[in-house]
This record gives structure tokens, C-alpha cells and sequence, in this order.
């Protein structure tokens, strides 16, 4: 009986030293500018497409109607699509700033502005094709750019000294949206170059951020990893093999200064 009420007294002291050290002072208000770096990609099927139509010389169209004239190679019109949807991460980086007030001494809200970089870069360096007299070589991996303002909110459940866990949600909106590469097209001697298009992905998505960080000294860690929860098609014909949800998956660490 002596030996469980010492181990009953250990285990109180524990805690009430853990819950000491977790403590952030209450109703108190703090701002952290950030900047880190991000590795993010999509779930599902968000394959990065190349389209092409090639006119050849002498061949118009007036009025949206072709042109009378004998029917041959030379003036057929070229048109098609290849997509790729083996992709891996991008590495990009992010920048922005959190304001975040604490309720009590272990939970706070915290509310964010950042410009984040995303998107995904997919395994097609070295490929070339030649379908119907049209070669297209990609001399490196091409990549979906989404430059991104992202809002976090999420709850901050401080467990250990300056140590905290965190959840919430984070609308985000895509100001930039590019699929770019080094793409050489060439048909019967004469070659063309293109480098970017826009991506056919959707301006708004909601993720659910997860993560934790650790302060010391006014100076915070972050780790977080977000699930993207809605679709990011804008059609649903989009997808390699078939229509399929898309959604980002992004990895993001930063560092910054806490001003209270």
C-alpha cells in the first residue's frame, strides 16, 4: 500500500511538472513571421498534359470554314495530347506570418497568411515520342507549378515546455497555375519549342494541416503535413486511365521569430 502511494505521488509530480513546463502565459496575444521550405505532390490522378496543333504552311481557316483544296499529307492539320503521371515531390519554399492568441496556458488559435509554392515534377526526362510525324522530345522533368496564398488555422495544444501539437484547416488559393518543362516539338524539319501552359486545376482547395513545433528563446520550429480535402480537377475527364480525385499533399518546415 506504502509502495502504490509512492508510486501514486511520482506519477502526480510528473505531471504537475510536465504541465508546468507545457504552460504558455494566458490571454496574451503573439505574431511569427515564418519562411521554410515545402515538398509537395497530389494524391490520385493529376497527370501533367502536353497538347499540340500544328498548321502546316498554306493551310487556313476562313470564316471557320478550311479551305476548298485537294486533300494530302502535307496539309493535313496535326493535333493530340500525351499526359505522364508518374510524379515525385517539388521542392519550393514558403513565407508568410501567424498570429496567434492563447486562450489558456496550454491552448491557442492560431490564424496565417503565406505564399507557398506546390505542385508536383513527374519522371519524363529523356522522353521522346513520334506519333503521326510529330517528334516531341522533354529534355527534363516537367513540373505543375500552383503558387499559392494558403490561410491556417489551427489549434495549438502546448504539451511539453514550448513543445505543441496542432490541427485545423487551411483554405487555399491558387494565383498561379503553370505546367512547365523543356518540350521541342519538330514536324518535317522545323522544330518548335514550348515551355509553359496553364494547368487545368481548380483556384480554390481546402487542406487539413497537421504538425507540430517547438519554441525556444522566441525562436519556433514547424513541421506540418497537409491532406488536401477537395478535388482539384476542374473536369472530370481529367486523369490517366480514368477519372480519379486529385488532392495536394504538401510537407512544410520553417523557422521564426516570436514577438510578443
Amino acid at each position: 500500500m506504502v509502495y502504490m502511494k509512492t508510486n501514486i505521488l511520482t506519477l502526480a509530480l510528473v505531471l504537475m511538472t510536465v504541465t508546468a513546463n507545457a504552460q504558455q502565459k494566458a490571454k496574451t496575444f503573439s505574431i511569427t513571421p515564418k519562411a521554410g521550405v515545402t515538398a509537395s505532390s497530389f494524391s490520385g490522378k493529376m497527370p501533367a498534359t502536353i497538347s499540340y496543333v500544328i498548321i502546316p504552311e498554306g493551310h487556313y481557316v476562313d470564316g471557320g470554314i478550311d479551305e476548298l483544296r485537294p486533300v494530302d499529307e502535307s496539309t493535313l492539320i496535326r493535333a493530340g495530347a500525351m499526359g505522364f503521371g508518374d510524379m515525385n515531390n517539388k521542392v519550393g519554399f514558403t513565407i508568410g506570418a501567424e498570429g496567434q492568441y492563447q486562450f489558456t496556458s496550454v491552448v491557442g488559435l492560431s490564424l496565417g497568411a503565406f505564399y507557398t509554392q506546390e505542385g508536383a515534377a513527374y519522371n519524363t526526362k529523356g522522353h521522346s515520342s513520334d506519333f503521326d510525324g510529330v517528334k516531341v522530345s522533354i529534355k527534363d522533368d516537367l513540373k505543375i507549378h500552383l503558387n499559392c496564398f494558403t490561410v491556417p488555422v489551427l489549434a495549438n495544444v502546448y504539451v511539453w515546455k514550448g513543445l505543441a501539437l496542432k490541427a485545423g484547416l487551411q483554405p487555399e488559393f491558387a494565383i498561379g497555375k503553370k505546367t512547365k518543362g523543356d518540350v521541342t516539338m519538330e514536324f518535317e524539319g522545323q522544330a518548335f519549342k514550348a515551355e509553359s501552359s496553364d494547368a487545368d486545376i481548380k483556384s480554390f482547395s481546402l487542406s487539413l494541416p497537421i504538425g507540430m513545433s517547438y519554441e525556444y528563446k522566441h525562436v519556433v520550429a514547424d513541421l506540418r503535413y497537409s491532406f488536401g480535402l477537395t478535388d482539384l480537377h476542374k473536369n472530370k475527364d481529367a486523369g490517366i486511365g480514368g477519372y480519379s480525385f486529385a488532392h495536394n499533399r504538401v510537407l512544410t518546415f520553417t523557422l521564426g521569430y516570436k514577438f510578443p
